[in-house]
C-alpha cells in the first residue's frame, strides 16, 4: 500500500512538470549558483521556479547545517542576464539553528520597478555561521525569469496541446 501511494505520488509530480508547473523537482528554470561556500548553508530552493509580473512574494528553502548567525536576502530585478541590477532593500532570514528553514520573500515592490513585460529576478543571498570568523560566509545568487501572464497561458497551452509522437 506504500509503495502503491509513493508511485502516484511520482505519477502526479510527472505530470505536473509535464503542464508547465510553477515549480520542478531540479529547480529548472530557476539557477543557483554558489560565489563563496564556507558557511553551513545550501540552498535546496526557490517556490516558483519562475515568476508572472504581478507576483508578491517567492518562497526560499534553505538548509542550516550548523547555527547560521545572519542570512540576508537582497532581491533584485534585471532586464535579462548579464545586465545592470536593481537591489532592493534587505529581507532578513536568520538567524537560524541546524535544520531546514523557508523564507518568505516579498518581491512585489521590487518586480514593479522591471522595465519590460520580462526579465530576470534574482536572489542574493549571504549567510554566515560564526560572525567572529571571516571564512564562515557564503554568497549564492538564484535567478528566475519574470514572465508576462500572456506568455505564461501560451507556455501553459503549448504544454497541455497533445502531441503526436512525430512531433
Amino acid at each position: 500500500m506504500g509503495i502503491h501511494k509513493l508511485v502516484l505520488a511520482g505519477a502526479a509530480l510527472f505530470q505536473a512538470g509535464l503542464a508547465g508547473a510553477a515549480s520542478s523537482l531540479d529547480g529548472s528554470p530557476s539557477q543557483t549558483t554558489y560565489l563563496s561556500n564556507d558557511a553551513p548553508f545550501v540552498v535546496f530552493g526557490v517556490t516558483p521556479t519562475y515568476l508572472a509580473r504581478q507576483a508578491g512574494q517567492l518562497l526560499l528553502t534553505f538548509v542550516a547545517t550548523d547555527r547560521l548567525e545572519q542570512v540576508n536576502v537582497f532581491p533584485f530585478v534585471r532586464s535579462g542576464p548579464g545586465g545592470p541590477a536593481l537591489l532592493r532593500k534587505v529581507v532578513a532570514c536568520g538567524p537560524r539553528d541546524a535544520g531546514s528553514w523557508d523564507c518568505v520573500v516579498p518581491v512585489a515592490d521590487v518586480l514593479a520597478h522591471l522595465e519590460g513585460p520580462q526579465g530576470e529576478l534574482g536572489l542574493r543571498i549571504e549567510a554566515h555561521g560564526d560572525l567572529r570568523e571571516r571564512a564562515e560566509h557564503s554568497t549564492v545568487i538564484v535567478t528566475l525569469p519574470v514572465r508576462s501572464a500572456n506568455e505564461r497561458r501560451a507556455r501553459k497551452k503549448e504544454h497541455a496541446a497533445p502531441r503526436a509522437l512525430s512531433d
